[in-house]
């Protein structure tokens, strides 16, 4: 039988044939994408667990409760484009790794992170850096045979401060190279913001206080002292749910952003937060939530700081970099230092604390803390004249601004699942 055009057939048939066309085409695609939804879930969770290298390359996800209390919105922002990334080097940071890790997740967000660990590190993280893969966070631990080259191999192998000099200088080397080949491997992966900072530094909203400088030299010159005074007047509290990322979106195209962006790295300056024990205070009131103790947590435990503008500190500012401005071939080689760690894209002076965004805690944390570490310092570390002499003047102001991060992390996350992402938070076993 000869077929009749299909220009020739009824409309109604046309349009009989048509709807069954549709319900057929949309039956095979749903039951297709059901399929490959149900293969890209489990591809994504696979990709989780086997993301996570440690220093033999390998190391077994510790399984949990996490993964059931952890909320969806928190997985869902997991190592995306829009978050942060951070490049850290370690020696027996564990008493203070779960709260740096914790405040940096919240605050932001960070999801991706490369440690390295220092080879006088008597402790290893990897037990609790596991903890925080099934929260969604990339998660590396590098050897330093991953960033040395092999001619330092031989000789930055483990350091005694207490017989051998020059212990500080392979301390910087190791962090130097480290620190450019985490950037290049972050480059590599298509990663924007990274954060350089050490675990007793705490990235935060720098917001307007009675004790901010009078008269300060604006850095960089181009910034306008209104326009960061309006920007930071703009700035959220802890509890508003508002990353430091999303202050940077949120700021980009004003008209303090295009002058304060304006460079791919941004200097932050650094304000050292004290020993004095504020828990006698009159006006001391406790942050901690149900389930948490003040005294276990740098961050909640100190709030006395030094005056800010100080030029000491302010030489040592610390940095964040946008990875996707700046080219391949400038992340080759070493860092000039991690706090200018690229000359052509950061400022030789870190941006002036009346100007600045953002500021890093720096805190001097107790004797004990201070003392814990057996690293190029050792010496001067057991040292409590030393101790005391670096804290002479952390006592000029407080604030409480920072230390309200944890009640908003816990009812973010819930109860359970930070416990267990801070278990062992501020404990300093013996390592002797």
């Amino acid at each position: 039988m000869k077929r009749r055009p299909w220009s020739l057939l009824s409309l109604s048939t046309r349009i009989l044939a048509s709807s069954i066309i549709f319900i057929f085409g949309n039956t095979v695609y749903l039951g297709w994408r059901h399929h490959a939804d149900t293969e890209s879930q489990t591809g994504s969770v696979a990709r989780q667990l086997q993301n996570f290298r440690g220093i033999s390359k390998e190391i077994a996800v510790k399984q949990s409760s996490i993964m059931e209390n952890a909320t969806l919105l928190d997985r869902d922002h997991s190592a995306s484009a829009e978050s942060f990334s951070a490049c850290l080097l370690v020696n027996d940071e564990n008493p203070r790794l779960p709260e740096w890790l914790a405040y940096h997740y919240h605050t932001l967000p960070l999801r991706s992170i490369i440690v390295a660990v220092d080879p006088n590190s008597r402790s290893s993280p990897k037990d609790i850096l596991s903890r925080w893969t099934t929260m969604g966070m990339e998660v590396e631990i590098w050897d330093q045979d991953v960033y040395l080259p092999a001619d330092l191999l031989r000789s930055h192998g483990i350091c005694d401060s207490n017989v051998e000099k020059g212990c500080k200088w392979k301390h910087r080397h190791r962090q130097s190279y480290f620190v450019m080949k985490c950037m290049e491997e972050f480059k590599e992966r298509n990663k924007s913001w990274v954060l350089l900072t050490d675990v007793d530094e705490y990235i935060t909203f720098n917001h307007i206080h009675q004790d901010d400088p009078v008269g300060e030299l604006i850095i960089p010159m181009n910034i306008d002292a209104n326009d960061a005074a309006e920007a930071r007047r703009r700035l959220p509290n802890f509890g508003e749910d508002v990353t430091i990322l999303d202050v940077i979106k949120n700021e980009v195209d004003t008209k303090y952003g295009r002058q304060a962006f304006k460079r791919p790295c941004l200097s932050i300056p650094r304000l050292l937060y004290g020993s004095r024990e504020s828990k006698y205070d009159a006006n001391w009131i406790a942050m901690a939530p149900e389930g948490f103790q003040d005294e276990d947590f740098v961050t909640l435990r100190y709030r006395w700081h030094a005056m800010k503008g100080n030029p000491n500190e302010k030489v040592w500012g610390k940095v964040i970099l946008d990875l996707s401005r700046i080219p391949a071939e400038d992340l080759k080689g070493s860092a000039k230092s991690i706090h200018r760690p690229l000359q052509r894209q950061c400022l030789a002076d870190p941006t002036s604390y009346t100007v600045s965004l953002f500021r890093v805690n720096h805190y001097l944390d107790s004797f004990e803390a201070f003392s814990y570490r057996y690293d190029a310092r050792s010496l001067m570390r057991k040292c409590e004249e030393c101790y005391e002499e670096k804290g002479k003047g952390a006592d000029w102001a407080w604030d409480d601004d920072v230390r309200k991060w944890l009640k908003s992390f816990v009812e973010k996350i819930g109860l359970d699942v930070s416990q267990e992402l801070l278990a062992n938070a501020g404990s300093f076993v013996d390592l002797s």
